[in-house]
């Protein structure tokens, strides 16, 4: 019956298409913000007068600016675009594609309402934020202000810049309405849910940038721009494996998911990433067949299953949406596959150790402890062995031990 799973697991990942992102070209036109060549060969600068027209007084205080030009080709001008101006450029523009099969993010049209509103009351500022055009005359950024002139009965002035040669150009406009990393992904062409795989391809980035892997924090300090994910999924395509593993799960077992399809996915990818790393090599059980397990609660023949007691542990924490809560579902999953390996985890049990919400201080007064809910132990990391527990945790962890050894001192005290 397992190896009748099993098989069934490989040809489900054997079926999945292993092109989920349309390469880009590899031209010399990527990154002029940063180019040596443009710098190296612009030998002009600003004139007095230009730096004081744009400066004013305060240009006495600035050195001379260099021109990079005429080697590049971006223009601007203040023009005013009527509603119908803005109907024709969205319905003849590939709107701001990377890739010409692939259309723009989807807009949200409470912004595109605000923004209409704001125009037809004359109340559109002209702060500088561009309308802007590639070398092509493709749109690359402006598509929720021009669908908002489109409603309007007014239009709005703007500047627009047009002239863009920078292939990775659209891939890092940011103004605006925001790009979200989900937003860029999907933009590039990924294939599968694109919001579920941010948040997996952070929380990968996330852990193997962590300094120490045991004290993994999930995305907490992170601050991952989008062409960052777009580029680390490209570099790890077993990423969109695992979302689309676990999102046909998720539509399947809907009803008897305790918590996300990342957690799942980011679950999946890290276990068999480690397996292949590893020197285990006879497996009672898969990745695949384990996770499908967990997720809709199938194969448990008893309350000792270990699926089982993931699943009951991980029910405890439905409802809670801290990061913390996140960390204590991935380290429950991956203690439950270390136990089926045979490796030890921290205090034999899949449940993992958590702050306590509140501590008594040295006068028995209830307060609240600053790391309530924090894991109290040591990540597990899957097919590894436990490792020590970071001096951060316990120090945060110490905070009720101490409270109370300062209350029975005090208690002793008296009782003499």
């Amino acid at each position: 019956m397992k190896d009748i799973e099993n098989r069934e697991a490989e040809e489900r990942e054997d079926s999945i298409i292993q092109g989920l992102l349309d390469e880009y070209e590899d031209t010399s036109n990527q990154y002029l913000g940063s180019s040596k060549d443009l710098l190296d060969t612009s030998n002009k600068k600003l004139m007095p007068q230009e730096m004081l027209d744009i400066f004013k007084d305060r240009s006495k205080y600035y050195s001379a600016m260099r021109v990079i030009r005429p080697t590049t080709p971006i223009k601007l001008v203040v023009v005013h675009i009527s509603p119908t101006m803005a109907r024709d450029i969205l319905e003849f523009s590939r709107r701001g594609a990377i890739n010409k099969e692939n259309s723009n993010r989807r807009i949200k049209q409470r912004s595109v309402k605000q923004y209409a509103e704001l125009m037809d009351k004359g109340r559109w500022c002209l702060n500088g934020e561009a309308i802007i055009f590639d070398a092509d005359g493709e749109l690359l950024d402006g598509h929720t202000r021009l669908a908002a002139a489109e409603k309007s009965s007014k239009g709005f002035i703007t500047v627009m810049i047009w002239g863009i040669t920078d292939t990775k150009a659209f891939a890092n406009t940011n103004v605006g309405d925001n790009r979200s990393r989900s937003n860029v992904l999907e933009m590039a062409g990924v294939k599968v849910n694109a919001q579920v795989l941010s948040q997996v391809a952070s929380l990968a980035k996330a852990f193997h940038s962590a300094h120490n892997p045991y004290a993994f924090r999930g995305t907490q300090g992170t601050a991952f721009r989008g062409d960052e994910i777009l580029a680390y999924v490209k570099q790890h395509e077993e990423l969109a494996l695992s979302v689309n593993f676990t999102s046909r799960l998720a539509k399947t077992h809907k009803h008897q998911c305790q918590t996300s399809e990342a957690v799942y996915a980011f679950a999946h990818y890290l276990i068999k990433q480690n397996l292949k790393e590893s020197d285990i090599k006879d497996v009672c059980i898969t990745p695949e067949l384990y996770i499908t397990n967990v997720m809709s609660g199938l194969g448990q023949t008893s309350t000792d299953s270990i699926e089982y007691k993931v699943r009951e542990y991980i029910q405890t924490t439905v409802g809670e949406s801290s990061s913390y809560a996140l960390l204590c579902r991935l380290s429950c999953i991956f203690k439950g596959w270390n136990m089926y390996m045979g490796i030890p985890v921290v205090r034999k049990r899949v449940a993992v150790t958590r702050v306590g919400k509140f501590y008594k201080d040295e006068d028995g007064v209830v307060v609240k402890a600053k790391a309530a809910g924090n894991i109290k132990e040591a990540f597990t990391i899957p097919c590894l062995p436990p490792g020590k527990t970071p001096a951060k945790i316990k120090k945060a962890a110490a905070l009720q031990e101490i409270a109370s050894a300062s209350s029975s001192k005090r208690k002793m005290g008296k009782i003499s």
